[in-house]
């Protein structure tokens, strides 16, 4: 059975990946070559999600609240990218069943989106380290369109191109469970990533499903679970 018109959209970070060692040793990298302090691990694990721009000033700053003087922040994103593709990414590599589950979603006929708010050239060189870059049918970018998520417009391009107005969005923070709400798309949470609240009532509404491993969305025989056919019944 195939499922050409129900969508299913990824985020990236956290989701599918783990990317936090090499995002902190390019953090660090930057903080270096601006003669600042280091951070964490922990502490880039909590800064991510929201694009490389508030990354940058985060790490900068230790601050959410606060942005980094321009001309730092401007010289501080350079560094970043420039250290971030350095990393070769050696330390990334893919959260527990997302090969599987994407290559049984393929099989299955699902049209599968990637919608992260990491830009084009990052996004793309991880793939192709991870050996993902001829998985997706469509990838959306932080710097793909004018706006990232939490708005909404991401996702609802995705679908669009995809040809659909019906889908799933899988991530594992709340700037994926606004974007997802505010698109009218079910979310799927995945436990264990980098922006989940630790209660789940702090997110816009409750999510269709909470995952422990990606895996849980297949079935004993390794196919799609049947309740990824079935959105509408879970749409916010």
């Amino acid at each position: 059975m195939t499922h050409p018109n129900i969508a299913i959209l990824f985020d990236l970070d956290g989701t599918l990946i783990d990317s936090s060692a090499d995002l902190a040793i390019a953090a660090n990298e930057m903080l270096s070559r601006l003669n600042l302090p280091s951070v964490t691990d922990g502490e880039v694990e909590g800064w991510i999600g929201h694009g490389v721009t508030q990354l940058v000033d985060r790490c900068i700053t230790r601050s959410f609240d606060q942005s980094a003087e321009p001309l730092l922040a401007k010289t501080g994103l350079a560094f970043f990218r420039e250290a971030y593709l350095e990393t070769g990414f050696t330390s990334t590599h893919l959260l527990p069943g997302a090969r599987e589950l994407l290559h049984s979603l393929a099989q299955a006929g699902y049209p599968i989106g990637l919608v992260t708010n990491k830009d084009q050239t990052p996004t793309a060189a991880v793939l192709k380290v991870m050996q993902l870059d001829e998985t997706f049918d469509l990838v959306v970018c932080g710097d793909t369109l004018a706006v990232r998520k939490p708005d909404p417009e991401p996702l609802k391009h995705a679908l669009a191109s995809l040809g659909t107005t019906r889908g799933w969005m899988v991530g594992d923070s709340e700037t994926d469970a606004r974007s997802s709400r505010s698109a009218g798309l079910p979310f799927i949470a995945v436990k264990g990533g980098y922006g989940l609240p630790t209660e789940m009532h702090q997110l816009p509404g409750p999510p269709a499903l909470i995952l422990d491993s990606l895996s849980e969305l297949l079935d004993d025989q390794g196919n799609p679970d049947e309740i990824l056919g079935r959105p509408e019944a879970f749409s916010p």
